[in-house]
């Protein structure tokens, strides 16, 4: 992997590699999370993605990806900590397995980057047709998210907990402000977020960086930007601002979703204590093989799934489980007795060892996806960091249970939600 500056505020990772026969791109830009102008850029993507100045319509831009060998665009909107990722991903065939395909990487790139910085604007603005059309597929979108319980549990949990912090906030905005979008604000946000965001470019292939960093440098995208550019970061609060606040809301469901967060005592991504706090939630909640999996799934019966997941870039640990409504108060104390039993050191050697080969395994794997490195290396950026998957193998490996234990010690119970089943 190499990671390279092509302009103020523009990076460009690549990672060069024969293991795979599709090469993988992004270009992202990297704005704020939430605010008013949050539903605009969840938006713009999708308006961006429907044309460019040369290939005015989806059957055209459709057309152009065939003659790429049936090459792939998808936009994205993603949340990176308290960053805000919108832009697009993109795969193709590799140029070194198929003949007479030189030139297949670059004309994609001049695509992508077409995409962001020259769209069809018909009149000089977006079309209004367009801008309609993806308004309402957005407002549907954020409508929908309600309807997996499982997930909008969470989203409930984090934005409760994180109430009075950015990550708290939606990548998508609400519906009253999608509603809001026209094609003269979005066009407005499109140059506003051009000029002043961070660009995350990304690929995977065969291709040298040499190579890579030449074919962007024939785009917009790589070119000095005037004003400031934004500096993506995330505020990691170390414990709880208050007392422990308990949640419930009744939703049409038929299966209860208990949620807890926790504060990590400033365990995140970029800390020196992330490989011992992810040692720490694998053996507490991360597989099948954990103490909330065990004990309070199998052995006790109390919930039809326990889970816990650290969530890095922002230095929350999450734990989910699905109950019945008349479980809620002895799983709540059973999921907390899991945690006191890690934090007096009740986790075997056995169980760590069985957490360190569930982590390795994981990352191992992700060395066999590119998609799934582009995630991880974009993850990366956001944090400022430039760790890889095969470092992070090594560090959890010389963690000691004492540090193990000290990570459990310093989890600190911000707030429980409880989605009570409302549904006959």
């Amino acid at each position: 992997m190499t990671r390279r500056t092509l302009s103020e505020g523009v990076a460009l990772t690549c990672v060069t590699t024969p293991r795979f026969k599709r090469s993988v791109l992004r270009a992202v830009l990297l704005l704020p999370l939430g605010g008013e102008n949050a539903a605009l850029r969840a938006c713009l993507p999708q308006v961006l993605r429907r044309g460019t100045a040369e290939y005015t319509n989806l059957n055209a831009l459709g057309a152009a990806l065939d003659e790429l060998y049936g090459a792939r665009i998808e936009s994205a909107v993603r949340k990176e900590g308290e960053n805000l990722c919108i832009g697009f991903l993109a795969d193709c065939i590799d140029e070194a397995c198929v003949p007479d395909a030189d030139g297949l990487t670059a004309r994609l790139v001049r695509l992508l980057a077409s995409l962001l910085t020259e769209p069809y604007l018909p009149g000089g603005g977006f079309s209004a047709d367009y801008v309609e059309g993806e308004k309402n597929a957005l407002c549907d979108r954020i409508a929908a998210l309600r309807n997996d319980p499982r997930s909008w549990a969470v989203r409930r949990l984090t934005a409760l907990m994180c109430d009075s912090e950015r990550y708290g906030a939606s990548a998508f905005g609400t519906v009253e402000n999608a509603r809001e979008i026209t094609a003269e604000k979005l066009f407005a946000a499109w140059r506003e977020s051009l000029s002043t965001a961070k660009i995350e470019l990304f690929y995977c292939g065969t291709h040298t960086p040499d190579e890579i960093e030449a074919m962007w440098r024939e785009t917009p995208l790589a070119a000095s930007r005037p004003g400031a550019i934004y500096q993506p970061h995330t505020e990691v609060l170390a414990s709880p601002a208050s007392a422990p606040r308990e949640i419930i809301e009744e939703e049409q469901v038929t299966q209860g979703k208990l949620s807890l967060g926790f504060r990590t005592g400033g365990a995140w991504l970029g800390s020196d204590n992330a490989p011992a706090y992810w040692l720490f939630q694998t053996a507490f909640g991360g597989s099948t093989s954990s103490r909330l999996f065990l004990n309070v799934r199998e052995k006790k019966s109390l919930c039809y799934y326990a889970s816990a997941q650290f969530v890095t870039s922002k230095g929350l640990l999450l734990v989910n489980s699905g109950i019945e409504n008349a479980n809620f108060e002895v799983a709540r104390d059973e999921i907390l007795h899991q945690l006191d039993e890690c934090r007096a050191g009740a986790l075997t050697d056995a169980e760590l060892d069985t957490a360190r080969k569930t982590l390795a395994n994981g990352w191992r794997a992700m060395l066999d996806d590119p998609l799934t490195l582009e995630r991880y290396w974009l993850g990366q950026a956001a944090a400022g960091l430039l760790i890889p998957p095969e470092k992070r193998i090594e560090q959890i490996s010389a963690v000691t249970p004492e540090q193990v234990t000290a990570a459990a010690q310093n989890t600190a119970l911000d707030t429980v939600y409880f989605m009570k089943g409302a549904a006959r």
